[in-house]
């Protein structure tokens, strides 16, 4: 199977996500680090993305769907986390569904928009499939809490990627300059 790699490091996307910065390193296949990361790549598949010296990294499989979970927090002591980023790659897409991956994950960005307030939101087009952007702020069990997501449907691998970032809103500033980064470069492989 042909590896399939989309590299997000577009000015676009700077717009949407509020980044100012890219680091494209011409002669390699992947881009540098920024500096304070390092890449992580998936043992599942998922992609290569980047991770905050000193985060935790955890990966999971269920059924149909890979999770990739990076976060301040260590999700197997504390049992969940505040600060981090969630990445869900669903495969073979269509076995359960009767939408394309396309259709699902406007309509995913479309149902997120409604669970609190909108703080971004637009789609980014390309030479990639549409990445649906959607920013929310709303309560997390108590807290609130903002959280910056990412939904992309790939009809011709017949997947889809869930992305998320979330951080409370107290801190929310300080922790965009890791999650910034983190929404801005990354690489899906299948």
């Amino acid at each position: 199977m042909k590896l399939f790699k989309s590299y997000i490091l577009l000015a676009l996307i700077s717009t949407i996500l509020g980044c100012q910065n890219t680091n494209i390193k011409n002669n390699s296949s992947e881009p540098s680090a920024p500096p304070g990361f390092n890449w992580y790549k998936s043992s599942q598949g998922i992609g290569s993305f980047l991770k905050p010296n000193g985060w935790h990294i955890k990966e999971e499989k269920k059924g149909n769907t890979n999770a990739l979970f990076i976060s301040k927090e260590n999700i197997e002591t504390v049992g969940s986390f505040k600060t981090g980023l969630s990445v869900n790659q669903i495969n073979s897409w269509s076995s359960s569904q009767t939408t394309t991956p396309s259709n699902y994950a406007k309509s995913y960005a479309a149902k997120i928009a409604t669970t609190g307030q909108i703080l971004k939101q637009g789609t980014v087009k390309g030479n990639f499939p549409d990445m649906h952007v959607v920013r929310v702020k709303g309560n997390n069990k108590g807290v609130s809490t903002i959280v910056h997501h990412i939904s992309i449907g790939m009809d011709t691998k017949n997947q889809v990627y869930i992305m998320s970032f979330e951080a409370p809103e107290a801190v929310w500033e300080k922790e965009m300059q890791r999650g910034g980064p983190m929404l801005n470069y990354f690489i899906l492989d299948n």
